[in-house]
């Protein structure tokens, strides 16, 4: 259910992606958490769909959807797959830059490749914090030089970056000169079989356990052609689209984990076993199945006015963006938590897929900007004064 009034148009999407994941991802999910096995055959088949270009323009080729739509898509598939679905949506992260402000060398190197289907990204932002530490992220930027005819990696080190070694391209956060100060980054796109790239040890996470989200160091010439936007103002530049554009699908994506575990346990709750015992015959089974059904639908009803806010451009502030992702990474955790304990130890012995979901969940306190990150950033927002 959706207390959100969606356009026929979107609907129809909620129902084509809805029939995408049960019908290509679901089956995999399951052994892709298993093996730790990034999900390549669950995203061939979103690109056989056409999704890869989802926030393309139509007039170069994409499918040019809203962010509602956008967000409606991610959590239908988050809901079949969440390790699908965070690559999918770190892909869609790695492209919006290019997609909304390319140049005219970069529509026929890159966007329009990226319509046909060509083009698989991701967001290298984050720091590590070097040799020994490279698991550690920070909020520092380290520097490329400027060389003639483009920009010079040399062993440029970044954290958790989702679809490590799968990826055609991925989108770099930099600074270009080292006496360019922090707030003052530039942000390339390259072909990573035009660079060297390593990953330094491989992904085996706790929770969405198919995205290869390893340490990776880059090195090589990139050139001038693949910068996106200016350099040194990439933040102040596109920050108005590409902050919210994070939270809203690290939202939709989580949400999709609360509302996925959430329809198992609907048609689990009712089901008679043998002694003619049913799980919904308790009454606190019943408050939490209720409990859990209202802070998906508040969770949902706020991610997705968020996202309408965001598509009608009414905004000026990130307020509304960190609270929907908090939010729905939060009620994900509620209702996955909640729902281990309605399953016991069916659920704690594996053989439900909800304690996949109880661990994907996790990943939502911690990553796409910690939520303890984004509480504090909401308070210039709420004291501006302060």
């Amino acid at each position: 259910m959706s207390y959100f009034p969606l356009t026929k148009h979107q609907q129809d999407w909620q129902e084509r992606a809805r029939d995408i994941a049960g019908r290509e991802l679901a089956d995999r999910a399951a052994e892709t958490d298993r093996l730790g096995q990034f999900p390549t055959e669950s995203l061939e088949a979103l690109k056989k769909e056409g999704l890869w270009g989802l926030r393309v323009d139509k007039v170069h080729g994409g499918l040019g959807e809203d962010m509602v739509t956008t967000c409606v898509i991610v959590e239908e598939l988050s809901k079949k797959c969440p390790s699908t679905a965070m690559c999918y949506k770190m892909h869609l992260e790695g492209v919006e830059i290019l997609s909304r402000i390319p140049t005219k060398y970069q529509v026929k190197k890159f966007v329009e490749p990226l319509a046909r289907g060509e083009v698989f990204s991701a967001a290298a932002g984050g720091e590590s914090a070097g040799a020994g530490d490279d698991w550690t992220p920070v909020n520092t930027l380290a520097a490329i030089a400027k060389v003639p005819g483009g920009y010079q990696l040399d062993g440029l080190r970044k954290a958790y970056v989702t679809s490590a070694g799968h990826v055609s391209h991925i989108e770099l956060r930099c600074r270009v000169g080292e006496d360019t100060p922090q707030g003052s980054a530039s942000k390339l796109f390259i072909e990573e079989d035009k660079i060297d790239w390593e990953i330094i040890e491989p992904w085996d996470g706790l929770g969405m356990r198919g995205n290869s989200s390893s340490p990776v160091k880059y090195s090589g010439f990139v050139p001038d052609e693949n910068l996106l936007g200016a350099e040194h103002t990439i933040f102040q530049d596109t920050d108005a689209f590409l902050r919210p554009m994070l939270g809203l699908t690290y939202a939709a994506a989580y949400l999709g984990i609360a509302s996925g575990a959430f329809e198992i346990a609907l048609e689990e709750m009712p089901r008679q076993y043998r002694s003619g015992h049913r799980r919904l015959d308790n009454v606190i089974y019943q408050r939490r199945m209720a409990e859990m059904s209202t802070q998906i639908e508040a969770a949902r009803a706020l991610m997705l006015a968020t996202a309408l806010y965001f598509d009608q451009e009414r905004g000026t502030t990130d307020l509304p963006y960190l609270q929907a992702k908090v939010n729905c990474s939060e009620a994900a955790v509620r209702v996955t938590s909640d729902l281990m304990t309605c399953f016991t130890g069916t659920a704690f012995a594996r053989r439900s897929p909800i304690e996949r979901y109880f661990r994907d969940a996790r990943a939502g306190l911690v990553m796409g900007m910690a939520n303890d990150v984004a509480y504090q950033s909401m308070i210039p927002h709420l004291f501006p004064e302060a």
